[in-house]
C-alpha cells in the first residue's frame, strides 16, 4: 500500500469531523437566530405594553392598576435581560462552532493536499519506472535483433 492510500482513512475521518462541525455550526446559527427573534419579540411586546399603559393612564387609572402595570413591566424587563444573556451565550456558542469548523476544515484541506501531492509524486515515479522499463525493452529488442 502506497503512502497516499494509507492517508485515505485519515482523510475520511477528517471529512467526517468537518461534516459534524458544519452541522453543529448550522445548529448554532439557527439557535442564535431564534434567540435573537425572541428578544426582539419581547422588546416589541414591552413597547406595546408601555403604549397601552400610557393610553390607559391618560384615561384615568386606579393606583392598584398602575401598580400592577409597573409590576408586570418589571417582570418583562427581567425577562428581556435574561433573554439578552441567552442571546449572548448563543453568540459565544456560535463563535466556538465557527472556530471548530474552521479548524476541522483546515485539517481536512491539509490532508487532502498531502494526498494529492503524494499521488502526484507516486504517479511521477510510476511513469518514470514505466519509461525505464520501455527503454530497457527497446534496448533489449535492439540488441536482440543484431
Amino acid at each position: 500500500m502506497n503512502s497516499s492510500q494509507r492517508l485515505k482513512p485519515i482523510k475520511k475521518l477528517a471529512d467526517s469531523r468537518e461534516k459534524l462541525a458544519a452541522q453543529s455550526l448550522g445548529k448554532s446559527v439557527e439557535a442564535r437566530r431564534l434567540e435573537s427573534e425572541r428578544l426582539e419579540q419581547l422588546i416589541v411586546y414591552r413597547n406595546e405594553y408601555l403604549l397601552t399603559m400610557a393610553q390607559k393612564s391618560e384615561q384615568g387609572m386606579l393606583g392598584d392598576q398602575l401598580h400592577q402595570y409597573h409590576q408586570f413591566l418589571t417582570k418583562l424587563d427581567a425577562a428581556i435581560n435574561q433573554q439578552k444573556n441567552i442571546v449572548q451565550q448563543s453568540e459565544q456558542t456560535l463563535d466556538r462552532s465557527k472556530k471548530d469548523w474552521k479548524d476541522d476544515n483546515g485539517r481536512a484541506t491539509a490532508i487532502d493536499k498531502a494526498i494529492k501531492k503524494l499521488e502526484s509524486k507516486e504517479s511521477h515515479i510510476k511513469s518514470k519506472k514505466e519509461s525505464n522499463q520501455m527503454d530497457e525493452l527497446s534496448t533489449q529488442a535492439f540488441y536482440g535483433e543484431r
